[in-house]
């Protein structure tokens, strides 16, 4: 699942860029080798964590009824909006400050205070608007009062958790200590999937298990708490200096920050403002299978983002942006050709319940490898920092995504995934846009 997965995913990006230290010939070497073999242990530790993840997420889908699994998908869908909502860059900016003071460990307390500190002001302003939709929300898909009122105070106590483990993670991360926090998310995944087992098994009700997985983001922060505990002195002050800049950022990403929390969610909530739960249910469950294309951004990260970075002629920088996409297209083909040539058995890891849904399957992959790959394109041009014309997104998008609602009828899951379709196009598009007219503005050597 994303939310549990994506502090280790960042901090492995950042990993790649981080130099090589050398102190001579043959203890470059020896260095250069141990770093690649840290790099491939980290790949295989974050293997292993999608898997237990995707097991988790599998067993769910087959083990919870269509209304349950409707609630679930929305629930978790809310839970990524509140973590990107209040977020507005205060984890980029304790990264950035922190890697400026390190490795002082008064400072970088100071950094992680400021921050906390700031994110619970954000998030207090943001929690009574978020409770209120939850609250209205949840009954329009069939739960009751009791259920809506433990479910919303689940998802905001969470959402506070993450934000905290993740700051924490930082701190690792600048410790060069990610195995450690490799470690403790794999230790979380493990109770985790164990836990939904028995709790499957005994058929309890859905938020009890909701309740055992925050537990288990609970256990993440305690340990990337405690593991970073060598990194940080004792302070307990915040820092105006810091406060000063993280504001700043907050402020200029606040809209892009509250529009992109929506957009990384928008299928699902298309689904409960217009569909039924148990369209919604088949559209969470659908997109369980994009695990399946997860797999080669390790792949792309590992291989060819880099080369991507370092080139510097123009002739070069192409051959390595095409190289890169023709890696992304080779590794997602095999499922879309998997999904045209037998649905059904695609279909079967999603259970009985779900095995109707062979006339939407391959349209749903498609759409979503759309999305994998311009998350791709997104990425290359991170890699150039290209990203000046980002800004234009936004006022482009809005629109194009207002006319869609306006012009389809969302009550059908046909037009839910035609909209994540053209959605998805759209950002490629512009994704693909953005690169070639830096890369032709671009000064090479």
């Amino acid at each position: 699942m994303k939310y549990m997965s994506g502090s280790a995913t960042a901090l492995w990006k950042s990993l790649l860029s981080l130099p090589e230290k050398k102190n001579s010939v043959s203890e470059g070497g020896s260095s250069t080798s141990q770093q690649r073999l840290g790099a491939w242990r980290f790949v295989a530790g974050q293997l292993a964590l999608t898997g237990l993840n995707a097991l988790t997420g599998f067993m769910l889908v087959r083990g919870l009824g269509k209304s349950d699994y409707a609630v679930y998908s929305l629930v978790f869908s809310l839970l990524a909006i509140a973590v990107n909502a209040s977020n507005m860059g205060l984890t980029s900016a304790v990264l950035g400050i922190g890697g400026r003071v390190w490795p002082d460990g008064v400072a970088l307390r100071a950094v992680l205070n400021s921050a906390q500190w700031l994110r619970n002001c954000i998030g207090f302003w943001l929690s009574t608007p978020f409770a209120v939709y939850c609250l209205w929300q949840f009954p329009r898909i069939g739960l009751g009062m009791a259920e809506t009122t433990a479910l919303t105070a689940l998802v905001l106590i969470a959402a506070w958790v993450q934000m905290q483990a993740n700051f924490y993670a930082i701190a690792l991360q600048l410790g060069q200590l990610v195995g450690l926090l490799l470690r403790n998310e794999l230790l979380a995944a493990g109770l985790k999937m164990s836990g939904v087992l028995v709790l499957l098994w005994v058929g309890t009700p859905l938020w009890v298990i909701v309740g055992w997985i925050v537990l288990c983001l609970g256990l993440i922060y305690i340990w990337h708490t405690q593991a970073s505990r060598p990194l940080l002195a004792t302070h307990p002050h915040k820092e105006a200096a810091y406060l000063r800049e993280m504001r700043h950022l907050a402020r200029a990403n606040a809209v892009r920050t509250l529009y992109w929390s929506f957009e990384g969610q928008i299928t699902i909530l298309l689904c409960a403002w217009f569909s039924s739960a148990e369209q919604l249910a088949e559209i969470g469950a659908l997109g369980r299978l994009g695990v399946l294309f997860g797999i080669f951004h390790a792949f792309v990260a590992n291989y060819t983002l880099p080369d991507l970075a370092k080139a510097r002629t123009g002739q070069r920088v192409m051959r390595q942006a095409l190289r890169t996409l023709g890696a992304a297209l080779l590794l997602i083909s095999p499922v879309l050709v998997w999904a045209a040539w037998h649905p059904l058995s695609l279909l079967w890891i999603l259970g009985e319940q779900y095995s109707g849904l062979s006339e939407h399957l391959l349209t749903f992959l498609m759409a979503s490898a759309t999305g994998q790959l311009a998350a791709v394109v997104y990425q290359m041009c991170t890699a150039r920092a290209w990203l000046a014309l980002n800004r234009f997104y936004v006022p482009l998008a809005l629109p194009f995504q207002v006319f869609l609602i306006y012009a389809l009828d969302l009550s059908h899951i046909e037009n839910v995934i035609f909209f994540s379709w053209a959605n998805n196009g759209f950002f490629l598009l512009f994704n693909a846009a953005m690169f070639a007219l830096s890369w032709r503005r671009e000064r090479w050597e």
